[in-house]
């Protein structure tokens, strides 16, 4: 599952007009919701210093072939020593490909029976020692930040992010959110700055979630009418889009007297980039993320979206 980060260059000007580029719709399933222990434990940054997120996870940006990103990319300068987020065994080290993968020890019993995985890439090298096998600790050095072997002359950086193995038998293959690792680190806004949508809640019949992105000069706001909220009652098939309220990053929606009390609904919310929507064709992004690059209407395919189930009380 390599990344291919070709970016697409447009020159800016007064006069320029925009083309949004075509894309594929991609039902490929490469996200899948939290992972192991979320929320319950406190990782380590995968720096010893916080480094500047370039590209969010779950952001939809002006790339090709990983889109929305699946990780989060730290700038992070050429040799930077990287960390390990939390005790855990090296499952994956190969540096034709600038990657390595650590099986987390969540629990900490010395037992490999957590389905959390970490993935490190565009690595310069791997630390002395960093062999399949071995057991790292939390905040030990694995390996030096890099540029992909030189794909990324003028911008070194670490793609990073938490994944879980589906049960195919090999590598990790899919992508979770990072946010709930890092609920504790305020430098990353507590977690919510490492992935485009972060943290949902469903509270007194309110469906919420935090919803902001990058573009390639920093923080872009997502700006009201841009998150919508997709609905229907569970046992039923066809959503029904509404638009949530912005507060600052919070979007959220109430469905009091939308549905009877003691109803069970399923919902997501599907979020706009809105710095790119002049630039490129596909710029939204769904929560909880699941395809590869999907339609951004849920009812125009049988493929099955990610959602969450309440009660409406």
């Amino acid at each position: 599952m390599k990344k291919a980060l070709t970016t697409t260059l447009i020159a800016a000007t007064a006069a320029t007009v925009f083309a949004p580029a075509a894309f594929a719709i991609d039902y490929t399933q490469v996200f899948s919701g939290l992972g192991g222990a979320a929320g319950t434990i406190e990782m380590q940054i995968p720096h010893n210093v916080n480094y500047t997120v370039t590209s969010k996870f779950n952001q939809p940006r002006i790339v090709t072939g990983t889109n929305p990103h699946r990780g989060v990319d730290f700038g992070s300068p050429y040799g930077t020593d990287v960390t390990a987020v939390w005790n855990g065994w090296v499952t994956y080290a190969d540096m034709s490909l600038y990657e390595l993968d650590i099986r987390l020890d969540v629990n900490n019993n010395g037992i490999a029976d957590d389905n959390t995985f970490v993935r490190y890439d565009h690595l310069a090298s791997l630390a002395s020692g960093i062999t399949v096998g071995k057991y790292v600790t939390k905040g030990s050095v694995v390996a030096k930040s890099g540029n992909e072997g030189g794909t990324y002359q003028n911008a070194p950086h670490l793609h990073f992010g938490m994944m879980v193995d589906s049960g195919n038998g090999g590598r990790p293959d899919y992508w979770v959110r990072n946010e709930p690792y890092y609920r504790g680190n305020a430098t990353y806004d507590y977690g919510r700055r490492l992935d485009f949508t972060s943290l949902s809640t469903f509270s007194g019949n309110i469906a919420a979630l935090y919803a902001y992105g990058h573009d390639e000069n920093g923080k872009n706001d997502v700006v009201q009418g841009d998150v919508v909220i997709f609905h229907r009652k569970s046992g039923t098939a066809t959503w029904t889009a509404a638009t949530a309220t912005k507060s600052g990053d919070k979007f959220s929606y109430n469905f009091t007297g939308v549905y009877p009390a003691g109803t069970s609904i399923q919902w997501m919310a599907r979020a706009v980039r809105t710095s790119i929507k002049t630039q490129i064709s596909y710029h939204w992004a769904f929560h909880n993320p699941k395809f590869n690059q999907p339609d951004f209407n849920p009812n125009a395919t049988a493929y099955a979206y990610d959602y969450f189930t309440n009660t409406v009380q």
